[in-house]
């Protein structure tokens, strides 16, 4: 069977327009694939929502605005059909929020609430409308109008007091012209003294800057002093001195027994005293120690005794 070119473009027109519609559809939002259920919101005012508008949960797209509509029954509430992906399950308590961005767009963002209670497919959902963009500018339009107005009044007061303080403002106007040509007559007739002064504040800056200098260098040794000091370990350095005093206390070394006990420092005492004596004898009878055959103890005594009993009868 032939079939005519009439019944050809006639196909490739109807296939084309179906092409056409899922394309814009699917470009809208519109997924055929994925299976939805549809349900519903009331509004007392969309703001400018439309049909395939998206419906987001945190940000990430899960349906769309399927169908608006108006009911002039009940006070010209507008009811919002949107189309949820199947997946998502929502619960008594969920919320539509209708929402404005700074651009302009409208969507609407759920919040699925408590899952554990879902709805069924064809509920009604919970209405809520976020603040407009203009509400928003307003309300913080409101302060800055309110700081303006009292800026103003006080420019005005500012502005009054001035008026009526004009004789003083000329007052003040004329002494500062008759400052002003006093201070150019000195300078015409007094040209020498300015100069000595000025080169005298000159050579006077001039020796500051080289005070501070010599400061500079100073407070560069204190930082490397500063410096030092900082890289000593007082905290080890104390530790040794904790430890050395530790040691010192115990009677188990020298200096320990030395500061601890007492027979040592007597011992030691005394044999300072008999080395003295020793040295005071050897001088007084160097005879005893350094004759050619030195003398016995007996003969030393003996010569002691002659001594002292020579020195009582003196």
């Amino acid at each position: 069977m032939k079939i005519s070119k009439e019944v050809k473009v006639g196909a490739f027109a109807i296939l084309s327009l179906a092409i056409m519609y899922f394309g814009f559809s699917y470009l809208k939002g519109i997924d055929f694939l994925n299976k939805t259920n549809k349900y519903y919101v009331i509004y007392d005012d969309i703001a400018g929502l439309n049909i395939s508008n998206p419906v987001n949960i945190s940000g990430f797209t899960v349906g769309r605005v399927s169908k608006i509509s108006i009911n002039q029954e009940f006070e010209n509430k507008i009811t919002v059909e949107v189309d949820i992906s199947a997946d998502i399950i929502l619960g008594k308590d969920a919320v539509a929020l209708l929402r404005i961005d700074l651009l302009g767009s409208v969507s609407i963002i759920l919040d699925v609430g408590d899952i554990k209670q879902p709805i069924a497919p064809g509920d009604t959902i919970a209405a809520k409308v976020d603040p407009t963009l203009n509400e928003l500018l307003k309300e913080s339009a409101l302060p800055v109008a309110e700081g303006l107005k009292v800026t103003i009044q006080r420019i005005n007061s500012l502005l009054e007091d001035f008026s009526k303080n004009t004789e003083v403002i000329k007052n003040i106007a004329k002494n500062l012209e008759g400052i002003t040509y006093k201070t150019n007559k000195l300078l015409s007739e007094n040209p020498n003294s300015i100069n000595e002064t000025l080169e005298g504040m000159a050579i006077a800056t001039q020796k500051l800057i080289m005070r501070l200098d010599e400061l500079e260098t100073v407070m560069g040794k204190y930082g490397e002093l500063a410096d030092t000091l900082k890289s000593i370990n007082l905290n080890e350095t104390l530790a040794q001195i904790n430890l050395l005093l530790k040691n010192l206390n115990k009677t188990t070394g020298t200096l320990g027994r030395l500061m601890n006990e007492d027979s040592l420092y007597i011992n030691l005492n005394q044999t300072l005293k008999d080395l003295d004596e020793l040295l005071i004898h050897m001088n007084e009878d160097p005879k005893h120690f350094f004759a050619p055959l030195g003398k016995k103890r007996k003969k030393i005594e003996k010569d002691r005794k002659k001594q002292e009993q020579k020195d009582t009868a003196n």
